[in-house]
């Protein structure tokens, strides 16, 4: 039951500990908000995507780059774009031309950056996340099992008692942690990425992942420690 609420309490605030990351970084909080409420009508038939990049820059007033790299993974007829869309959020419109082109966009310093998704997948670091604090076992409510005894058995008085403490119980457990960070973080990384992994051992999280999912476990580990 406490798994099943501390579940349901990660899923609540959810949103309010991602509002709270974003507030820290304001040029985040102005391209999220631009991304999710700007709309935008496209009209390209095999432009280049510099041109298009271009467009949307001056119209959004969001920084974009474009990633070099992405010359070597595509020929210039692969990135020319060919999209029309009327009256779109801005998100949407970018993911159609991005998804088109196997690429991605990536939040750095301020800057949307244009990256072929195989590289955005395959950069990845090890960080390790102590959670021994969510591993704490507790004394379960019903207390000691307590039997009354008497010094030679059989009908002489009740001369003492037999105290019996239940083994503490783990509130959280390590399977519970790794499979609640699997389920809400990193979207299909999980099953996608050959570079990621995920263990833990002795109170210890190692992880390899990117750096966007390893900001999301920080914030699901957060909210673990203030609704265990």
């Amino acid at each position: 039951m406490r798994q099943t609420l501390t579940l349901a309490a990660l899923l609540a605030f959810a949103g309010t500990a991602f509002a709270q990351e974003s507030a820290q970084d304001p040029r985040k909080t102005e391209v999220i908000n631009k991304l999710n409420s700007q709309r935008i009508s496209l009209d390209f038939k095999d432009a280049p995507i510099e041109d298009v990049v271009n467009f949307l820059r001056e119209f959004t007033g969001i920084n974009f780059y474009i990633d070099p790299d992405i010359h070597a993974k595509l020929s210039e007829d692969q990135l020319k774009v060919t999209l029309k869309v009327k009256d779109l959020l801005l998100k949407s419109a970018l993911k159609l031309m991005l998804t088109s082109k196997d690429m991605t966009a990536v939040y750095k310093e301020g800057v949307l950056v244009l990256q072929h998704r195989e590289k955005a997948v395959s950069s990845t670091t090890m960080q390790v996340y102590d959670v021994r604090d969510l591993l704490f076992k507790l004394q379960d409510f019903p207390g000691p099992k307590v039997e009354l005894t008497s010094a030679s058995g059989g009908g002489t008085p009740l001369t003492g008692a037999t105290f019996t403490l239940e083994e503490p119980k783990s509130v959280i457990s390590e399977e519970f942690i790794t499979e609640i960070v699997k389920t809400n973080t990193g979207d299909r990384s999980w099953d996608e990425n050959p570079n990621a992994s995920i263990n833990l051992a002795n109170g210890l999280l190692v992880v390899t992942q990117t750096r966007k999912v390893h900001e999301e476990i920080k914030r699901m580990l957060n909210l673990l420690r203030q609704y265990k």
